[in-house]
């Protein structure tokens, strides 16, 4: 079956065609689109069907935010969206709204060997609950629940909680964030924008002077997230590295946070556009040793597999399968 399946994020929105089979997926056309340039959803999808000599026979989208009752607001785009409302505009007749990280869920069945790979081993056990989080634009999260060949995705708005602090360093960063936003929050911090955060605070904290090369970005208006991360991985930049080491101790801790909350014995994934990038860092012993070090379950996350995807369309290929779910759902 043909299927339009979406990733819809607060910076950019993925389109794609996927042929579904059963348990296989071929992805058959991707564009992506800034999302912000656009007033809507329908716009994009309209722009995008322009392609197409049909409609697809359904459709699926993973949102940046939370989903209820067949309505989405995304989280970081003043959009609205409305399943019923979606499809009478666009003419696909079955829609699946869904939290982009119960897409991403729902894609791991999908994932090839070589589109993910391994910073822990460990041992899965059969039908263990399976948690994913990803670093981005925010931070997404979701579980997965297995009995036999029965795989169900649980939805999470956890990225947005509250931050807790490991170290003194961390408390002084909760107090830098409070003083600026009002709350410390995990997705402040693990995300693109938490890196820019992450490098102001150590700055004001005198872990190191600024490098001209950051500056002079920071001073262009342009990202600083990238050129920090850059830096941070090839050491050459003593404030850039330091925040890199700071992310990725974060990420460690909120990564085992989540293992501990599903004891998620069937492995973590992590996900999300930032890992990859950064895949060096996550390498080091920082990442693990944060995972782990949650007296009196070192034991016990020590056992738990942990792996990086690789792979950004793995939202994708769980939209195209929600929409295929959808799709047979409502003829069978």
């Amino acid at each position: 079956m043909r299927v339009l399946a979406g990733d819809i994020g607060g910076t950019k929105t993925a389109l794609a065609i996927v042929d579904v089979r059963g348990t296989r997926q071929s992805v058959r056309r991707l564009q992506v689109y800034s999302s912000a340039d656009y007033p809507g959803l329908e716009a994009i999808v309209e722009r995008f069907l322009r392609g197409e000599r049909s409609k697809p026979a359904a459709a699926g989208f993973g949102v940046a935010g939370p989903v209820r009752g067949g309505v989405a607001r995304i989280t970081k785009l003043p959009w609205k969206l409305e399943a019923r409302t979606f499809s009478r505009s666009v003419g696909i007749r079955r829609v699946a709204l869904l939290n982009d990280f119960v897409a991403a869920a729902l894609g791991l069945p999908y994932l090839k060997p070589r589109q993910s790979v391994s910073l822990a081993r460990g041992s899965v056990e059969r039908n263990g609950p399976i948690a994913i989080l990803g670093a981005g634009t925010g931070l997404g999260q979701a579980a997965v629940l297995r009995a036999g060949s029965s795989f169900q995705a649980l939805p999470s708005e956890g990225g947005h909680a509250d931050f807790g602090p490991r170290t003194p360093l961390e408390d002084r960063l909760l107090v830098f964030l409070r003083e600026r936003f009002g709350r410390a929050s995990r997705d402040r911090i693990l995300s693109g924008g938490g890196i820019a955060l992450l490098y102001e605070f150590l700055k004001q904290d005198g872990v190191a002077p600024e490098s001209p090369a950051v500056a002079a970005e920071r001073g262009a208006g342009r990202d600083p997230a990238p050129i920090i991360s850059r830096l941070g991985l090839s050491g050459r930049d003593r404030l850039s590295r330091a925040t890199l080491d700071l992310f990725v101790s974060i990420y460690g801790s909120e990564a085992g946070n989540l293992a501990l909350q599903y004891r998620a014995t069937g492995g973590v994934y992590v996900g999300g556009g930032i890992a990859p990038k950064i895949l060096p860092a996550l390498r080091r012993p920082a990442f693990l040793k944060a995972f782990r070090a949650k007296p009196p379950m070192e034991e016990l996350l020590a056992r738990i597999p942990v792996r990086v995807v690789l792979e950004p369309r793995l939202p994708l290929y769980g939209a195209a399968a929600a929409a295929y779910s959808t799709e047979i759902e409502t003829t069978l």
